[in-house]
């Protein structure tokens, strides 16, 4: 619950974070049905964006919770966007009815939710440089993510309105003077949530990854949380997952293979 609570919690304080003018161009809002968070973003139409966070977890879900999910995102005029089933979600054996509702499976299927306790943070060596981004630096630094994930570039402006912002912290990853990675941190409470980590193709294999990780969890201890958490896709078959192998390097464990289903349109 605690995995699926700060990742919530974050994207939510993310979407608030949005510029005005480019919230009301994106229609950025979130909505609830029961105890899920529902992300909403008509005009970024992107899983990552639109998507149920959530369902089951407080309180068994229903087909007529579902079918309000459903509506929502109608309403919306979203085609594409996910449904997250957690396997400690309740009740067991519900899949079948969100199939049965007309939900499909993604050929990204399951998320690796992972968590590990701040305490004893790993050191993760690399020859480029990782601290708090400067403001002078907050621009370039969130530039430079948004071109690594591909996403549009306004979405640089929209992460640099975290920086500063209270519960987050944006990071920079320099070779010298030039910025070539960042990622951003989130603590709610007890707990952290680390997103958006990227480091250019051009620095990738130097162990500014791993290192990130690290710097952010033991940022997470000092800032009072007990735990640190994030996701990544699971493998599809045998590729390669670089994501994965260095949050288990830094000492993340799963502790939920969660389902991700593509809602009806």
């Amino acid at each position: 619950m605690l995995a699926d609570d700060v990742e919530a919690a974050a994207f939510v304080d993310l979407f608030e974070a949005a510029p005005a003018a480019l919230r009301s161009r994106l229609g950025l809002h979130v909505e609830h049905v029961g105890d899920a968070t529902l992300l909403v973003a008509p005009g970024l139409p992107s899983s990552m964006f639109n998507r149920a966070i959530g369902l089951g977890l407080r309180q068994p879900a229903t087909t007529q919770a579902v079918a309000s999910i459903i509506d929502v995102y109608r309403r919306n005029g979203l085609e594409s966007w996910w449904l997250h089933w957690n396997p400690w979600a309740a009740p067991d054996g519900f899949t079948a009815q969100l199939t049965g509702l007309g939900f499909t499976v993604p050929a990204r299927r399951s998320w690796a939710k992972v968590l590990r306790p701040t305490s004893f943070p790993p050191e993760r060596s690399t020859d480029l440089e990782i601290a708090i981004a400067r403001d002078d630096q907050a621009d370039a630094t969130t530039k430079v993510i948004a071109a690594v994930f591909d996403m549009p570039p306004y979405m640089g402006d929209w992460m640099r309105a975290l920086h500063g912002r209270p519960r987050w912290k944006l990071y920079t990853v320099t070779d010298a003077a030039t910025i070539v990675g960042g990622g951003c941190l989130f603590i709610d409470a007890e707990a952290s949530w680390l997103g958006m980590g990227a480091i250019a193709p051009t620095h990738r294999r130097r162990g500014a990854h791993g290192a990130l990780m690290a710097c952010r969890i033991a940022d997470s201890a000092l800032a009072g949380a007990r735990y640190a958490i994030t996701e990544t896709g699971e493998p599809i078959t045998d590729e390669p997952n670089p994501s994965l192998a260095n949050m288990r390097r830094c000492g993340f464990e799963t502790v939920a293979s969660r389902l991700n289903f593509a809602g009806p349109a």
